[in-house]
């Protein structure tokens, strides 16, 4: 059974599918934007969803109000094209939306073949920690070093698995990595260390978003600047993991 939140969900996904830079008006998307999340948490709450979510499915909902929250400001040098991120929006407000109206996927065709991403990532993640500690930052200087991050270009980087792979090859004929010629700053350990850090439903999204192709610094930082802002909605999650 639908409800007017889920009506209004709709209509403003339809309008951000419709929004176009030459003929649309940006406060426009971005109340839209700033109002579709909200809409889809106060459904999953009304509806005793939220409590059966698991960790991994709340960062994802919280990271969707973070992606709401940054196109409704609409203040940001580091974007040119906000395009992704409203199918990001969508693509995420849609899946959480079916999970308030099983059975009916066809009222939420963004969410097409996101809802087992979690569960395909897992073995991804456990893969990881079973690496030693001193190989795993290998694994984001990997990613991170690879031209180019998009899944069907002819040039395709190599996968998460690729990466995984190819440094458990190395661990196990290797006592260390190699470290000659290399930059601090690429060199992943930054990045691994705050990986490390999150919370464990924290770490399994970002994973879920690595193995779509995103570059690892700027997820992993984004990550914890998520967690930061969430007492703008209410949420604390800082030092323990959510809810």
């Amino acid at each position: 059974m639908t409800s007017d939140r889920l009506e209004e969900l709709r209509d403003a996904l339809n309008g951000l599918a419709r929004w176009s830079a030459d003929t649309s008006r940006w406060e426009d998307v971005q109340v839209l934007a700033g109002r579709a999340t909200p809409l889809v948490w106060e459904e999953l709450k009304a509806r005793e969803v939220w409590h059966e979510l698991e960790p991994a499915d709340r960062a994802a909902l919280y990271w969707c109000l973070h992606t709401g929250h940054r196109i409704n400001l609409g203040v940001d040098p580091d974007i040119g094209d906000w395009r992704p991120l409203f199918a990001e929006l969508a693509r995420e407000c849609a899946y959480f939306a079916s999970r308030c109206t099983p059975g009916h996927p066809e009222r939420w065709p963004e969410a097409r073949h996101r809802v087992h991403e979690h569960t395909e990532v897992v073995p991804a993640l456990l893969w990881y920690r079973s690496l030693p500690a001193a190989w795993r930052p290998e694994v984001f200087r990997a990613l991170e070093s690879t031209p180019g991050t998009a899944r069907d270009s002819a040039d395709e980087p190599p996968s998460l698995w690729d990466v995984l792979s190819a440094v458990q090859r190395s661990a196990l004929h290797e006592d260390a990595p190699r470290t000659e010629g290399r930059q601090a700053s690429g060199d992943g350990i930054d990045t691994a260390e705050l990986f490390d850090s999150l919370p464990e439903g924290w770490q399994l999204e970002t994973v879920r978003r690595l193995a779509a192709g995103r570059r690892p610094r700027r997820t992993v930082t984004a990550a914890r600047e998520v967690i930061a802002g969430l007492p703008l909605f209410g949420v604390r999650l800082l030092p323990a993991p959510p809810p």
